[in-house]
């Protein structure tokens, strides 16, 4: 397992997340937090990818003591020794590490501006109008009952006429 394949299995556990986030947006579609996190992974991966076609494509950029081969039609980065490889692996673990804390110093810094920029105004209102209307609720219902003198709420009434038989 060369340079390369250590860029793809760290593609591979961003898709994950991507995948996973998504699978929970069908149980949780209003969360927040699945959502921000589903649309940052989304945005890692892509600047993931970029990175991985800058670092593995680019000659000069390969890590010391590693080139690029030609084998079975394609090239291939290479390292001359073992230690040479596990540096490039350990750089390549750096890189993630960096873009990782970049993408979410910019989501943290993001969420704080908008913050500020829209607050949420919490609007508080009085339950009761004055403080005559601080009595119990079941009392005043119960009131209501006893000047009807039925338990159905009948609304207008008309006047008893008598029924010729």
């Amino acid at each position: 397992m060369g340079s390369e394949s250590q860029y793809h299995l760290l593609l591979e556990l961003i898709i994950l997340v991507c995948l996973i986030t998504t699978l929970m947006a069908i149980g949780y579609p209003k969360s927040f937090f699945v959502s921000i996190v589903r649309s940052l992974g989304i945005l890692f991966q892509g600047l993931w990818f970029v990175v991985m076609g800058f670092m593995i494509w680019t000659p000069s950029l390969t890590p010391r003591d590693c080139f690029m081969n030609r084998e079975a039609g394609h090239h291939v980065v290479r390292c001359h020794s073992d230690e040479a490889l596990e540096r490039a692996k350990l750089v390549v673990n750096i890189q993630f590490s960096w873009y990782f804390m970049g993408v979410t110093v910019f989501a943290v810094s993001l969420y704080l501006l908008l913050g500020k920029i829209y607050p949420e105004k919490v609007e508080y209102a009085s339950l009761t109008n004055s403080e005559e209307e601080h009595e119990d609720v079941e009392v005043q219902k119960e009131s209501k009952l006893c000047e009807s003198k039925s338990s159905i709420p009948l609304g207008e009434t008309f006047a008893p006429f008598e029924m010729a038989r």
